[in-house]
């Protein structure tokens, strides 16, 4: 697989239950994930919140995929059943290292997303 395949095939697991498994297993043991609300630093806390996300994000559509050296630059609309966040704009940054995806670093306007999670924590 080229690393775009590799980054397509890991975005299109969010997109159907049945292949998420495949996606997680693209990622490597120590997978850096950043977003501007977290930092986690290995697989294991990924899932965790992936197993979270998942129950709101509905789809993931890319927009443009870009390649410079072992990084990829993708742009996508991640879709949500959240009243009010139903189409989100994010562009992501992922490494990839021997066939894998060692980090990414998702940018997305979380202002709503912030104001989401803090009704949920009431």
């Amino acid at each position: 697989m080229t690393n775009q395949e590799i980054v397509t095939k890991f975005l299109n697991g969010f997109n159907n239950p049945e292949q998420i498994q495949e996606s997680l297993a693209l990622l490597a043991d120590g997978y850096k994930f950043k977003n501007p609300m977290v930092e986690l630093n290995s697989k294991e806390e990924f899932i965790a919140l992936a197993k979270q996300i998942g129950a709101v994000i509905t789809g993931i559509e890319i927009i443009n995929i870009a390649e410079n050296g072992n990084w990829i630059a993708v742009s996508y609309d991640f879709k949500s059943s959240v009243k009010g966040l139903e189409s989100n704009a994010g562009t992501e940054w992922f490494r990839i290292e021997d066939g894998l995806i060692k980090e990414s670093n998702l940018i997305y306007d979380t202002a709503e997303w912030r104001k989401f999670y803090a009704q949920m924590k009431e």
